[in-house]
């Protein structure tokens, strides 16, 4: 149910999906024909000049894994508090309030206070450097067993000249003595710190992500022999992990991505995921092959 009778406020209830900024705290997964999806209530407020709000009620968190599983429902009592300028000289920036509590997975339950500056500028008429500055603290919330407090931080720097783009990366979810670490439990997971999954819960002595990636979109219709691979995106990441205390070495990781749209909304893609353990968890690689269709 959707309401839009008040001049720049937009109101919904029921069933919804949410996918804020990265996709880092809340996403919708979109893993094969099954998203992720909130039970709640939601506000999105634009009639202030230069800012636009929201705030968001989720009452339960209808997983991927659908409802005969037993892990398919979190039960829940979120509150989601989203602010965002308009665009400025130095880019976007936001400020997030994400209190979490998860009756189904306690350990999980979590407040996250922080934001972060998005932006881009152009260095000449070719070449755009891009970057994102993101600091939050986290605290334990509701029924979470463990009282801690732990530090994200990411920064991002990137130079892009037409198709390609070429970032680096550094991430940290912290740790409060190895005692528990940061965790985003509603994010899209996957496609942070490596596509083979390995640290969909961050582990208690925390995690660093140093990465570089590299990618290139060849233009919609593209004239001559390539002109069938119009759409195309190829992605790569090499990723170093470690701990965020104990200097212990999680190892490191290769990713390759490819997409190609075909026609009348089908496309294809493939991954590929190369994990190798140091110290702890196991090797680990995933390939993947999918044919959609959108519409």
């Amino acid at each position: 149910m959707e309401s839009q009778n008040i001049p720049g406020v937009a109101l919904l209830g029921g069933r919804f999906l949410e996918n804020l900024d990265n996709l880092r705290y809340v996403g919708s997964v979109a893993w094969r024909q099954n998203d992720q999806t909130f039970d709640g209530a939601k506000a999105t407020v634009t009639a202030l000049p230069g800012v636009t709000l929201l705030y968001a009620y989720i009452g339960n968190v209808n997983r991927i894994f659908s409802d005969s599983s037993p892990v398919g429902n979190i039960h829940s009592n979120v509150h989601l508090m989203h602010a965002e300028s308009k665009e400025l000289s130095i880019g976007k920036l936001t400020a997030y309030t994400y209190l979490m509590d998860l009756y189904d997975l306690d350990p999980l339950s979590n407040a996250s206070y922080g934001g972060f500056l998005k932006g881009k500028q152009k260095l000449n008429d070719r070449l755009t450097y891009h970057y994102r500055l993101e600091y939050a603290q986290q605290t334990s919330y509701g029924d979470a067993p463990v009282d801690y407090d732990a530090d994200y931080v990411r920064v991002e720097q990137g130079l892009s000249k037409g198709g390609f783009t070429a970032t680096a990366v550094y991430e940290l979810l912290g740790s409060d003595d190895g005692f528990a670490a940061f965790q985003t439990p509603l994010a899209t997971g996957h496609i942070f710190n490596g596509f083979a999954d390995v640290f969909l819960v961050t582990p208690p002595t925390g995690l660093q992500d140093f990465y570089i990636e590299a990618k290139y979109k060849m233009p919609q219709g593209s004239s001559g022999p390539l002109s069938a691979f119009g759409g195309l995106l190829l992605l790569a990441q090499y990723h170093e992990f470690r701990s965020a205390v104990q200097d212990l070495d999680y190892g490191s990781e290769f990713d390759f991505y490819a997409y190609l749209p075909l026609r009348n909304g089908f496309y294809a893609e493939a991954k590929y995921a190369n994990y190798q353990a140091d110290e702890f968890f196991t090797d680990i690689q995933k390939v993947i092959f999918g044919l959609g269709y959108q519409y």
